[in-house]
């Protein structure tokens, strides 16, 4: 890691470009890293099912010489950097032309992503978590995606009428056998202190309050999942909001979410002991 900042990966001595037939896998594999910011080859594997290494890192290697994707390395305390891809300029065209997106505002995201290496990694971490949930949908017939919102801002009125801003990492909504369940996540890098904890759920809670969620999402009813990196960090955590609050906010590990059914039973609940499913009324 240099610095904070990324140190883009430029390729090797470029002298002249295999052709390249697109295929739609490579369409789908734009649409996904431009849906996600970014993603790494592992994570594209999971999301493709695709599990020749060898296949997809060639494949990957065409996308980037020919300008589909751009990728960088993700910055690391310690051990080898890991490689992040994301829309590249060529991809803008593809997926403006294919999908009808805007391009200006493909290429604002995609020049944006030279930040922070805080803002990569935390990104990262809310990338696994929403993989997780796109692949234990995927494996349960009955549940399908409603939405995935990675951008949500929310202004109101709490109770003291003082104008209120809030903004959780994301919003996922579900549908399982019929009932719409709706969350608001938020993936914990163990950088908040206890007092910005306490605040940010007390907005959560006058925000439930206020009404205004039927208004700016159109669900009556909501649940704040909150992922952390450790076991004692969300002891932590659950001990602080249980002093505001027993019910609203759902606890897991990142550990618990990427390696275990993200649906079932890994879920600890303001105010009561044991583990509950986040499918359960």
């Amino acid at each position: 890691m240099t610095g904070d900042r990324l140190v883009k990966i430029k390729p090797a001595g470029r002298k002249a470009k295999s052709p390249l037939v697109l295929q739609p896998r490579d369409e789908m594999i734009m649409a996904l890293v431009s849906e996600f910011r970014f993603l790494s080859r592992e994570q594209l594997q999971r999301l493709l099912d695709f599990p020749c290494t060898t296949r997809i890192n060639i494949r990957l290697k065409k996308l980037f010489d020919h300008g589909y994707l751009s990728r960088f390395p993700l910055p690391t305390v310690a051990g080898k950097p890991k490689t992040i891809y994301y829309l590249g300029p060529q991809g803008v065209l593809v997926l403006a032309e294919k999908l009808g997106l805007d391009s200006r505002a493909l290429e604002k995201e995609r020049k944006q992503l030279n930040r922070t290496a805080f803002f990569l990694n935390h990104q990262f971490f809310l990338n696994e978590v929403r993989i997780a949930f796109s692949l234990a949908i995927k494996d349960q017939p009955q549940t399908a995606l409603d939405r995935w919102l990675k951008d949500c801002l929310m202004m109101f009125s709490n109770s003291q009428r003082k104008k209120t801003i809030l903004r959780p990492d994301s919003c996922l909504c579900l549908t399982y056998q019929g009932r719409l369940y709706s969350f608001f996540v938020e993936a914990d890098c163990s950088t908040m202190t206890t007092g910005r904890l306490k605040a940010k759920a007390t907005t959560y809670l006058d925000y439930a309050r206020s009404g205004r969620c039927l208004q700016d999402f159109g669900f009556q009813f909501f649940r704040v999942l909150i992922i952390t990196k450790g076991q004692a960090r969300l002891t932590s955590l659950k001990t602080t909001i249980e002093e505001l609050t027993d019910r609203l906010f759902y606890f897991s590990t990142r550990d618990q979410v990427c390696q275990d059914p993200v649906l079932g039973r890994i879920w600890q609940r303001t105010g009561q002991q044991g583990m509950f499913s986040l499918l359960e009324s």
